[in-house]
């Protein structure tokens, strides 16, 4: 007799979330990756005045081609793309819906509701502007490391020691800033993983609401003294680590200085942001 082949249980586990990747680094090396920090520093403040001085769909058009260019270069997935939350989604409709009844001109009337285009268009040349200029940084981030964007800063605000401005301080403190945010996303990520295993159930014999208010009293008191517990362990973390390197001055790192390929792109960004705002 042949045998039975033997039953295989498959068990299906839980799709993970995305992970939001902001600033880090994507390891697919690319030539936006070789290029110098304070290079897509100066690009992202030219098309933000671009935008800026000029919000007209051409304009917004033109950066968003610079950033889709800049993305195809790059290569970055898919997956690396942050996934919003359904709340921003509901909010963009929401400012959709009161940009429609604001009365700006053109108005068109739909099934007897007047509808305001004008408010329309305006919204949504907001909304991609934002989208754009954040799609810019989120670029930054996933093709330069995070320990050369200081360095860049402090070579970049040179012009700025010469009238005796604290540009060593303020370096340090956007140095800081920036290594800690991943570390401010990963707490955050896992004290609401805690708050979703972790639910305390109140049963109190009062109205609903009351009960409603206790148990966000209670949860907004535990996420609190978390984040403050948390935020007070790293905090001592990462002045040992600065402690063990040297000192606050060895958090800049060495300054790097921009290549022939900065220089090109700085030219072209030049070129295509002043035919943007004169034409």
């Amino acid at each position: 007799m042949i045998p039975a082949p033997a039953e295989t249980t498959t068990s299906r586990r839980p799709r993970r979330r995305p992970e939001i990747t902001v600033l880090r680094l994507l390891p697919r090396p690319s030539p936006l990756h070789r290029l110098w920090a304070g290079t897509k520093l100066l690009v992202v403040a030219a098309l933000a005045l671009m935008v800026s001085v000029r919000p007209t769909w051409p304009a917004l058009g033109v950066a968003a081609a610079i950033v889709a260019l800049g993305a195809v270069v790059a290569h970055v997935p898919r997956g690396a793309v942050p996934r919003l939350p359904r709340w921003i989604w509901m909010a963009l409709a929401l400012g959709a819906v009161l940009a429609a009844q604001s009365g700006t001109a053109p108005l068109t009337h739909v099934a007897g509701v007047e509808l305001s285009l004008g408010g329309l268009g305006d919204w949504g040349l907001l909304t991609l502007l934002t989208v754009v200029l954040l799609a810019a940084a989120l670029l930054v981030g996933w093709t330069t490391p995070l320990g050369e964007v200081a360095p860049a800063l402090a070579r970049l605000a040179t012009p700025a020691r010469w009238v005796r401005l604290p540009v060593d301080e303020w370096v340090v403190a956007v140095g800081l800033a920036i290594r800690c945010l991943p570390l401010l996303i990963d707490e955050t990520r896992t004290l609401v993983a805690v708050r979703r295993v972790r639910r305390r159930r109140v049963t109190i014999r009062r109205s609903p609401v009351r009960t409603t208010l206790r148990m966000v009293g209670f949860e907004a008191h535990d996420l609190l003294a978390t984040a403050v517990v948390a935020a007070l362990r790293r905090a001592r973390d990462l002045a040992d680590a600065i402690e063990a390197r040297g000192g606050i001055k060895a958090t800049t790192g060495e300054a790097s200085a921009p290549g022939m390929a900065d220089l090109v792109v700085l030219g072209t960004i030049i070129v295509v942001v002043a035919a943007t705002l004169l034409l």
